[in-house]
């Protein structure tokens, strides 16, 4: 009887295997410093509003990482110090531009849809404070609330030692007396590493997406469901302003990220629970972008969790989590602490008559690691897991 194996890393376990089969080297610590002399463009005629801002930096060995709290930026900037190139864009005066959602002056970083101020289509202002500031660890609370529906935001961030991975945990409250209906979304700007080359690539682990709203449907009729990847999975193909979306129980993983091959920057985006979104939309100006007023070199992430209820006195939160590698060649599977991609020279196997299986793949840390042992897996066409049929010894991954 022929027993016929899929060949691949079920992530789950390796992780368990790489975490007690390593042990962790601490290096330099962590460092805190608020800026107060960056000017920025106020967005509101506020009163909270400054135009001179503190800016929060948060530095380790491989990041310096920046918040923005009084534009609402829950992460303003993030620097990856190995090949010192920024991946988050930022601008401290923008320019007033047309997007798929209307004008908007985009400051660039990460932020949420609560508290939104419609008028200036941006986050209300925030408020922060510095909880903790050790050699191992730094972390900030940030809060605001929505003048009219009450809805109040918390989120703390934190940045440890010798990572570079940056956790970022929101919770929303309901403080008002009525129930709310919510349309909740996420915006993430990036340019990853600094700027866009040849061989600048979208991670996104879907097999089909959908085609939302392209300039002259140069990526196809909207609403069509095409495979992914498509060519402008590459940037250097992506030719004019387009956008398209993937609902996220349709993903195999729940992380999208880019690489730039040339500058040797991966970054990450990563969120818990897997299904607290509902859906993940892409969008970019694409090659064009110069001929836009305001536009820039950019691919914005939008997660989208639609029709959120929230009885009085309820609250929800999910995590957010952000890191980079260097010189990942692409990435098929992530979580907090490793990030890779396998691939072999065929996809089953008969044990009954292949002899040999030939591997390549590549893995990174958000941290680093020391004596790792890798272990692969043959699994049954229908299984989750198999055996383990080869393994390796790393002597360290880090970022």
């Amino acid at each position: 009887m022929k027993k016929n194996y899929r060949f691949f890393i079920f992530f789950l376990s390796l992780v368990l295997i790489l975490t007690w089969s390593c042990s962790r080297v601490f290096s330099q610590g962590i460092r805190l410093n608020v800026l107060k002399d960056v000017y920025v463009l106020p967005a509101a005629e506020l009163v909270t509003t400054k135009t001179y801002p503190d800016i929060i930096e948060m530095e380790n060995k491989y990041i310096k990482v920046s918040i923005l709290p009084n534009r609402g930026r829950l992460i303003f900037a993030y620097l990856f110090k190995p090949t010192g190139n920024t991946q988050i864009y930022t601008s401290t005066r923008p320019s007033p531009t047309m997007t798929p959602a209307g004008y908007v002056v985009e400051f660039g970083g990460y932020y949420l849809s609560i508290p939104w101020n419609p008028r200036a289509r941006q986050p209300y202002d925030l408020k922060y404070k510095i909880v903790d500031e050790t050699s191992k660890k730094a972390k900030v609370y940030i809060w605001g609330k929505d003048p009219l529906r009450k809805l109040f935001l918390e989120s703390w961030v934190t940045v440890k030692a010798g990572s570079s991975l940056v956790k970022i945990k929101v919770k929303i409250t309901n403080k008002s007396r009525r129930k709310w209906r919510i349309n909740l979304s996420d915006y993430l700007v990036l340019t990853p590493g600094g700027k866009f080359t040849e061989n600048t690539f979208l991670l996104l682990p879907a097999k089909k997406v959908v085609i939302g709203k392209s300039e002259k449907e140069w990526m196809g009729r909207k609403g069509s469901v095409v495979n992914w990847p498509q060519s402008w999975v590459k940037l250097s193909n992506f030719e004019k302003l387009g956008s398209f979306s993937v609902a996220t129980d349709k993903m195999q993983f729940p992380f999208v990220g880019i690489s730039n091959l040339d500058r040797g920057d991966a970054f990450i985006k990563l969120w818990e629970p897997a299904n607290f979104f509902d859906s993940l939309t892409i969008w970019s100006w694409g090659k064009e972008y110069k001929r836009i007023k305001g536009a820039a070199p950019t691919v914005n992430f939008e997660n989208k969790k639609r029709k959120l209820v929230l009885a009085p006195k309820k609250e929800i939160s999910f995590n957010v989590y952000f890191y980079s590698l260097r010189a990942m060649r692409e990435i098929g599977l992530a979580n907090r602490s490793f990030a890779g991609w396998v691939d072999t020279d065929k996809k089953t196997y008969d044990l009954a008559k292949d002899t040999y299986i030939n591997v390549s793949s590549q893995i990174g840390a958000t941290r680093e690691y020391k004596n790792v042992s890798v272990v692969y897996f043959l699994c049954k066409e229908k299984e989750k897991i198999g055996r383990g049929v080869w393994g390796e010894d790393v002597r360290i991954l880090s970022p």
